[in-house]
């Protein structure tokens, strides 16, 4: 019995570590124009500020108005600081690499 259920547990296990999608701003992926060091910045905070509280969530996940209320609720609710720069940075890289 602890061996099929060994399975199922590592299964599960698994999954949890999938690791969401967050891509690297590159000159190829960016759009014509980006600030690329303003949309690297917004990414290492969304990897490095937003995993210190939960799971990260593909970019993808979210439309850009999903994504401003989720980081305005993080600021509010959550007690989140970010500077009025962090915030344009991250919006601008979760709403340029979302796909919604």
């Amino acid at each position: 019995m602890i061996v099929r259920n060994f399975g199922a547990v590592t299964l599960f296990l698994l999954a949890g570590c999938v690791a969401a999608h967050v891509p690297e701003p590159t000159a190829e992926l960016a759009p014509p124009g980006a600030d690329l060091g303003r949309l690297r910045r917004g990414r290492s905070l969304y990897v490095n500020r937003c995993s210190g509280c939960h799971r990260l969530h593909d970019v993808e996940r979210f439309t850009d108005v999903e994504w401003g209320r989720a980081v305005q609720d993080m600021i509010h609710e959550a007690k989140v600081k970010l500077t009025e720069a962090e915030n344009g940075d991250l919006l601008d890289y979760l709403t340029t690499f979302n796909t919604k």
